[in-house]
């Protein structure tokens, strides 16, 4: 089963939102893909929904040299990665996606270990219209249990 929508992002408020209404349906094995070209808001989208699943206002750098950064909050662990820098998608193993895959992972630039992922997940790409409107087309695809479904 999969639900689909498009969410225009005309500020940061709207991007909080957005980041809101993910974390309704966030539980651990959630996988959060995040795609869209350099400096679009990916890493803003992850730092509010991480902020969200902590319940307070953490710090959240951006992962991408270090790859990957975990959170570890009583109910939930996250496992943020950045995979710009991946060079080989066979990488990713060294990186433990195997074990993060047993917690909350959000990966920005997931295209080059897409095939290697489960396909239930939540794919985010944030694109421009030509008004250089930002606007996100989210999808999310559920297993036949999974009874949570992201609604705006």
């Amino acid at each position: 089963m999969k639900d689909e929508f498009k969410i225009y992002l005309k500020n940061l408020v709207d991007t909080k939102n957005l980041a809101k209404k993910i974390a309704k349906i966030v539980l651990p094995k959630s996988l959060i893909l995040i795609r869209g070209k350099l400096g679009v808001g990916k890493t803003t989208l992850a730092k509010y929904l991480i902020n969200t699943l902590s319940q307070k206002k953490i710090n959240v750098p951006s992962p991408s040299f270090p790859i990957v950064n975990t959170y570890e909050f009583p109910e939930l662990k996250i496992w943020h990665y950045d995979l710009y820098r991946l060079k080989k998608k066979n990488d990713i193993f060294e990186l433990d996606i195997e074990l993060a895959l047993m917690d909350c992972v959000i990966i920005e630039w997931p295209e080059i270990v897409e095939d290697l992922l489960p396909e239930k997940r939540i794919d985010i790409s944030i694109e421009e219209d030509n008004s250089c409107l930002r606007f996100a087309m989210v999808s999310h695809v559920r297993g036949k249990s999974d009874h949570l479904r992201l609604k705006l």
